[in-house]
């Protein structure tokens, strides 16, 4: 009887066990391999009447993204745009976070962007991009199987060559 009671008890502990074990195999995986999305300004190029810049949304994970949306608040927005710039400038920067820019699939490995705004001008206009303004945003996004996800970040534009304020050219 005495036996029957330990063979019972170490059955029981090893099927516990095996359970534990397939649950954190499994929720290992998904926290593996899934889409892992970010955004970040980056300057597009830099010319003699403006300097462009991109919000640039990229899948560093490894399985496709879907329905990817970057929000933020539109008092945060407003850091980013210099308050004298046009209204369809201001506009440029809005409908970047909007439910519309939606991006419906975003592949592993793959790095989309769109136009948020050019910094330095010759016009009259002047610059429209607040240069050095940092504002957080959420990046909302679901794997093949419809598990969301939410991130919040910082983005800042500035020139991502030369962080820290210049940088050699490459030579030629």
């Amino acid at each position: 009887m005495h036996g029957e009671y330990i063979s019972i008890v170490i059955s029981t502990a090893a099927l516990a066990i095996s359970a534990a074990s397939a649950y954190f195999a499994r929720r290992s995986w998904y926290q593996t391999y899934r889409p892992v999305v970010t955004a970040f300004i980056a300057e597009d190029d830099g010319g003699t009447s403006a300097t462009a810049y991109n919000l640039v949304v990229s899948n560093t994970g490894n399985r496709p993204a879907t329905d990817v949306r970057i929000e933020a608040s539109p008092k945060d927005i407003q850091k980013l745009v210099m308050p004298e710039a046009e209204k369809s400038r201001r506009e440029e920067a809005y409908r970047c976070f909007r439910p519309e820019s939606t991006i419906t699939v975003l592949r592993d490995g793959e790095e989309m962007k769109t136009a948020l705004g050019a910094y330095t001008s010759n016009s009259a206009n002047g610059p429209w991009l607040n240069y050095g303004a940092e504002i957080q945003i959420n990046v909302l996004y679901k794997d093949l199987s419809g598990r969301r996800y939410k991130s919040t970040m910082p983005i800042k534009i500035i020139a991502r060559d030369g962080f820290g304020g210049s940088f050699w050219a490459e030579s030629t």
